[in-house]
């Protein structure tokens, strides 16, 4: 028993040193002043990649945001390509503006997608900067000129502002919305003025031609973001922070759907900790270093449950043992998830408010975000205990040309 209790201690105190220093970087970093990138000459040649999978519904407004980009337009090209499509994709992108990319062979997810895109774009040797979006996204005017002033100040990567064009769908759409807020705005935004390396966030990020000639891009996992910031940190590529780069993204707005998201994310997450921690940490850089704390970060979320999963069969024990006194017993643990549910959800009222959208539209999401969070901890236990799932498609459906 001494034994269990003390491997419950430190279960605690490991899961607590990270929650900790993952909660000073995302503070700390808000306190230090950062001008932005300097603004340059428009200059580089930029290619926008978009890898597209029965997108025919969402495919034509995201290029029409693309063409209205405050940038040269002898200066970018768009390119889409169509991947496993049952539908006329390739014929909405074309007669919105987009040149076509065709890839060959078995295509299982993104990742494979923009391997054979980036192999033929980098053969054409007219780019300088690849920027990569979802279909379904919709893009402001001034992306380009930030990666042009991202490329000038030195960066070969770099994650713009990933925000949402549905908050208001629905309480999960609403949720999902505040987790990317607080990735841009808090672990981007800080790890930038700390002068460590922000996280690629799956779409609206740049990458250098050099950056792809040099790293390749090669990945094997589900989560081809976090796999390649985890390569840029091995091959010295500090990945840069575009704040005026904003992509607007449509949030999944089903429990279901989120979940099956957030579980690939999850696995793809577990594939990076178990290829890339060991590399990570013998680079021995502060970026690097960091990097490989975020790809353990499920892992530490699960070690963290064992404590809690212990004080839960605690409480049943006294339960059982005092059936007279189960109200006193379940005050201090009902009043600590009370306590946590009102935090979370001040939480989340605050990023509604911060990004000028809070309403009573807002109000399910805001209600419900302590939800979201929890059902975290499920997925990642199904996902560590399971093989890595096939990837599968989220449909999109909002074609829309503002973002709400």
């Amino acid at each position: 028993m001494l034994i269990l209790r003390v491997l419950l201690l430190l279960c605690a105190a490991l899961c607590t040193l990270v929650s900790v220093y993952f909660g000073f970087t995302c503070v700390a970093g808000l306190f230090l002043r950062r001008g932005k990138n300097p603004e340059a000459e428009p200059s580089r040649r930029i290619a926008a990649v978009i890898a597209a999978r029965n997108e025919a519904g969402v495919i034509g407004p995201l290029v029409k945001s693309l063409l209205k980009q405050d940038y040269p337009r002898e200066l970018y090209d768009i390119y889409v390509v169509p991947n496993n499509c049952t539908d006329d994709t390739e014929a909405v992108a074309a007669a919105a503006g987009a040149k076509i990319l065709r890839v060959t062979g078995e295509i299982r997810s993104k990742g494979d997608v923009l391997k054979q895109a980036f192999a033929q774009l980098t053969a054409m040797g007219e780019y300088d900067a690849y920027c990569v979006f979802d279909a379904d996204n919709l893009v402001d005017p001034g992306f380009f000129r930030a990666v042009n002033d991202a490329r000038a100040a030195g960066y070969h990567v770099a994650q713009g502002y990933r925000d949402s064009k549905n908050p208001y769908d629905s309480w999960m759409s609403g949720s999902m919305t505040v987790f990317y807020w607080f990735m841009s705005g808090m672990y981007n935004e800080s790890r930038a003025r700390l002068g460590l390396s922000c996280a690629l966030n799956g779409t609206g990020f740049m990458v250098s031609d050099e950056a792809v000639r040099t790293v390749g891009w090669n990945t094997q996992t589900l989560t081809e973001d976090l796999e390649f910031t985890g390569l840029a940190a091995i091959h010295g590529y500090k990945i840069g922070w575009m704040p005026n780069a904003v992509a607007y993204d449509e949030q999944t707005s089903g429990l279901w759907a989120s979940c099956v998201q957030r579980r690939r994310w999850t696995a793809g997450s577990v594939q990076c900790m178990k290829r890339y921690v060991g590399p990570l940490l013998k680079k021995r850089t502060p970026s690097s270093v960091d990097v490989a704390i975020l790809f353990l970060g499920n892992m530490m979320a699960l070690v963290g449950l064992a404590p809690a999963c212990w004080g839960a069969w605690d409480v049943l024990r006294r339960m059982l043992a005092e059936p007279g006194h189960v109200v006193q017993i379940l005050l201090p643990l009902l009043g600590a998830l009370a306590f946590s549910w009102v935090g979370c959800s001040l939480m989340a009222l605050v990023m509604f408010a911060l990004h000028g959208k809070l309403n009573r539209r807002c109000v399910p999401a805001i209600l419900l975000f302590p939800v979201f969070l929890f059902t975290w901890a499920p997925i990642n236990l199904y996902a560590v205990l399971t093989p890595p799932p096939k990837w599968k498609v989220i449909a999109h459906t909002r074609a829309i040309e503002r973002a709400e």
